[in-house]
C-alpha cells in the first residue's frame, strides 16, 4: 500500500514507511529489523579516527597511544583538530544509521540501527573487527534519539570529567546509568532497553583495562588547557551549572503533569480533559468545524462530565464497585472499526489516529482508559438511585478542584 499524504514527516520519523503503509506483519518486521541494523552495522564500522590517522599521519591510531581506536585517544595522540574530525565523523555515521532506522520502523528502528553502529564502531568489518569502546556512537544515538535523555547522561558526564579528569571513569560510570534513565522516559520497550542494557555493558567490559588502570592510580588524565593544564576551575564550574540547569528543566518539562480536575486522588490531566472535549464537539459538530460560540459551553458541559465521573468513580471505588465486562469491552474496542471515526484516513492505525486528532502527547491507551472511565461512571449512575447520585454529587462537588488555564488552553486550541 503505498504511502499517502495523510502521513506527515513527523508520522514517518515516528512510526516508520513499514508500521505507516500496513506492513508490520512479523516477516516484514523482521526483515526489515535485520537489514536495518546490517546497514547500521556497517556505517558504524567506517571508524574515523582509523581513517583520520592514516590519511592525515599516515599511522594507525591503533598502533598509538593507549590502542584504542576513538576519540580520546586520537585526542591525546594528535590533537584537537583530529579530535574534532573525528567527533564529526563518528556523530555523522550514526546520526545517518538513526534516520535510516527511523524511516523503516520509526523511533525503535532509529534506536536499534543506531545501536547496530555501535557495534560496528566496537568490532568493524573494514577494519579486521579492532575498533573503538563505543562510547561516542552510543552518545551519538542518545543524542538523535532521546535529546533529554542525551543532555542528563552528558550532565553527569561533564561533571565526573571536570572533577576527576578521567574520560574513562565518566565513560563507565554514564553507560551503567543509562538504561536507567532511558527507561524513565521512553518506558521499559523490550526491544529498545534489552539491547541498550547489553551495549552498556559491553561499553563498560571494553573499559576493562582503564578500570584496572583507575584502581591502580595510573590511569591518564585528559589536558584540554594551556601547557598541559585542565580548563579553569571557574569555567568548570559555570558549564557543569548551565548543563545541570538543563537537565533539571528537561525532567520537570517531561514529569510534570497539570491536572485539569481534581477530586481526592482522581485526577484527570489536560490531555484527558482534551479527549473528552474533542468527542464532545464532535457530538455537537458531525463536521468536526470549529464554532467559537460553542466552545465555551461545550467545556463547561465537558467539566461537569469530567467532575461527575470523578465523584461517582471514587465512590465507586470505595464500594469495591468494577466496571462491567460490558462497559469495559465498550471502551476498549472504540477504534476497531477507524473507518467510522470522525477524521479517519487511508492507512491509519489507531496510533497515527489518535496522534493526529487528539495530539502527539495523547496515546490511544489512553483513550481507552478515558472511554473506560466515562462507561464506569455511567454504569455506576445507572446501576444507583438517583437520590442517591445527587446526594454524593452535592456533598462532593465543593471539593472539585477545576484549572481554568488548561480549560482556556483546550478551548484556544480547538
Amino acid at each position: 500500500m503505498p504511502l499517502t499524504a495523510s502521513f506527515s514527516i513527523s508520522d514517518v520519523f515516528n512510526y516508520g514507511f513499514l508500521y505507516l503503509t500496513g506492513k508490520n506483519g512479523t516477516a516484514y518486521f523482521i526483515i526489515s529489523l535485520i537489514l536495518i541494523c546490517a546497514a547500521g552495522y556497517l556505517l558504524g564500522g567506517i571508524n574515523t579516527a582509523i581513517l583520520v590517522s592514516k590519511k592525515m599521519y599516515g599511522k594507525d591510531i591503533r598502533e598509538s597511544g593507549s590502542g584504542n581506536a576513538g576519540l580520546t585517544n586520537v585526542l591525546r595522540t594528535y590533537g584537537k583538530k583530529a579530535a574534532i574530525i573525528t567527533l564529526a565523523g563518528d556523530i555523522g555515521k550514526t546520526a545517518i544509521s538513526c534516520l535510516i532506522g527511523a524511516l523503516v520502523l520509526g523511533q525503535t528502528g532509529a534506536f536499534l540501527a543506531g545501536m547496530a553502529a555501535t557495534l560496528g564502531h566496537m568490532w568493524p568489518v573494514w577494519f579486521k573487527f579492532k575498533g573503538g569502546k563505543g562510547v561516542l556512537s552510543l552518545a551519538a544515538v542518545i543524542l538523535c534519539c532521546s535529546p533529554k535523555v542525551f543532555l542528563i547522561c552528558f550532565t553527569v558526564f561533564v561533571i565526573i570529567v571536570a572533577f576527576s579528569k578521567y574520560i574513562s571513569l565518566g565513560s563507565v560510570v554514564t553507560a551503567l546509568l543509562l538504561p536507567i534513565v532511558l527507561s524513565r522516559f521512553i518506558g521499559m520497550q523490550n526491544l529498545i532497553i534489552i539491547p541498550m542494557i547489553v551495549v552498556c555493558l559491553i561499553i563498560v567490559w571494553k573499559h576493562r583495562s582503564n578500570i584496572k588502570r583507575l584502581r591502580e592510580g595510573n590511569e591518564n588524565k585528559v589536558h584540554l588547557g594551556k601547557n598541559g593544564g585542565f580548563l579553569p576551575k571557574w569555567v568548570l564550574i559555570i558549564i557543569c551549572g548551565v548543563l545541570t540547569a538543563g537537565s533539571v528543566l528537561a525532567i520537570i518539562f517531561t514529569f510534570r503533569t497539570e491536572y485539569a480536575v481534581q477530586y481526592g486522588g482522581e485526577k484527570l490531566t489536560a490531555q484527558y480533559l482534551r479527549i473528552m472535549f474533542i468527542d464532545e464537539k464532535n457530538a455537537y459538530f458531525g463536521d468536526g468545524e470549529q464554532n467559537d460560540d460553542h466552545d465555551t459551553e461545550i467545556m463547561n458541559s465537558v467539566v461537569d462530565k469530567a467532575t461527575k465521573m470523578l465523584i461517582l468513580r471514587t465512590a465507586a471505588t470505595g464500594e469495591g464497585k468494577a466496571i462491567t465486562d460490558a462497559g469495559r469491552n465498550a471502551a476498549i474496542n472504540h477504534f476497531e472499526d477507524l473507518a467510522s471515526l470522525y477524521g479517519s484516513r487511508e492507512n491509519d492505525t489507531a496510533e497515527t489516529y489518535c496522534h493526529r486528532i487528539y495530539g502527539y502527547d495523547v496515546s490511544p491507551n489512553d483513550v481507552v482508559r478515558i472511554k473506560a472511565a466515562l462507561t464506569f461512571a455511567n454504569e455506576y449512575e445507572t446501576s444507583s438511585s438517583e437520590e442517591k447520585i445527587q446526594g454524593l454529587l452535592s456533598d462532593n462537588a465543593d471539593g472539585v478542584k477545576v484549572s481554568e488555564k488548561i480549560i482556556n488552553s483546550v478551548i484556544n486550541k480547538y
